[in-house]
């Protein structure tokens, strides 16, 4: 049976939109049981690579493994989309472009010099992530002659989004407070170890918040932007899906709550990309809540 997709939600406002067109929902029942399934086969999938597999102990690393596991959502959604999409090849080149950068950007950026000072293996880290985020998305944009403030590099909508923005922001930061309270949380945030506890000055920590800003500037250009605009285009609302399992199972190796709330967050802000055609809100929400959290881990006494 053929998927009928309504593009005319997304594109048929005009002018910026209200806050209660960005989160008005035409069925809810349809979307809750999209993301009911969505999150059972997600959820389902990281158990089996943890607890089967083992995947804590060589994600990030082992690139031939990483490659095997983000080939199951992006077939899954090519096998289920490709009668809805106006061309299969076209549909084929986005998906393929997604996912060689899935692949390279949980696996390159780790690949650290370790005879480097620690602030130097971060730059590595947030180089290559900015780059593989941000230059195959270019590419595919110029080949497709597609502009790229599409890819929701636009600022029109800056009074809205803040107040979207505005309306998270207690959210953001109860849930960083209480995340940064786990031993989870201290033994991984912030990535940057050697202030306050080492011999690294407080401009090396600051000079890492500006980079790890960066980092999530050009990961929500790629997801909210490129994912589902390019997305958006070929198979309508079913792009933030398609965006948001590959964005979770990019969070394997983190925190339990932090694996969980990836997939609704994706969610929540692919809905907020298209409504707005900017990822402001995301970028505002993203940054704030990663280095609230290193200050709260910081607060709270990293362990």
């Amino acid at each position: 049976m053929a998927i009928v997709v309504d593009h005319a939600d997304a594109t048929g406002h005009h002018g910026p939109p209200t806050l209660r067109q960005v989160l008005t929902c035409s069925n809810p029942r349809r979307v809750a049981l999209v993301v009911a399934l969505l999150a059972a086969a997600v959820f389902g999938y990281e158990a089996v690579l943890i607890t089967v597999f083992d995947a804590h102990a060589w994600w990030g690393h082992d690139l031939g493994r990483i490659a095997l596991v983000y080939q199951v959502p992006f077939i899954v959604a090519f096998l289920l989309l490709r009668r809805i999409a106006p061309s299969r090849r076209s549909l084929l080149a986005f998906l393929a472009t997604a996912d060689a950068v899935m692949i390279l950007v949980t696996w390159l950026p780790r690949q650290r010099p370790a005879d480097q000072p620690e602030l130097v293996q971060l730059a590595w880290w947030a180089a290559c992530a900015v780059g593989l985020y941000v230059i195959p998305a270019v590419l595919y944009a110029r080949v497709h002659r597609q502009p790229l403030r599409t890819y929701g590099l636009r600022l029109g909508t800056f009074r809205h989004e803040f107040w979207i923005f505005a309306l998270v922001l207690p959210a953001i930061v109860v849930g960083a407070w209480l995340a940064s309270a786990q031993p989870r949380f201290q033994a991984t945030y912030p990535f940057l170890r050697g202030w306050p506890d080492g011999a690294a000055p407080l401009g090396d920590m600051l000079v890492w918040w500006v980079l790890y800003a960066a980092t999530f500037v050009a990961l929500e250009f790629f997801f909210r932007g490129f994912m589902v605009s390019a997305g958006f285009r070929l198979v309508g609302w079913w792009a933030v899906p398609v965006m948001a399992a590959p964005y979770c199972l990019l969070h394997l190796d983190k925190p339990l709550p932090e694996m969980v709330t990836s997939l609704f967050g994706g969610l929540l802000l692919g809905v907020i990309a298209v409504r707005t055609r900017s990822i402001l809100a995301g970028v505002l929400a993203h940054v704030t809540l990663a280095i609230g959290t290193d200050i709260a881990v910081l607060a709270h006494g990293r362990g």
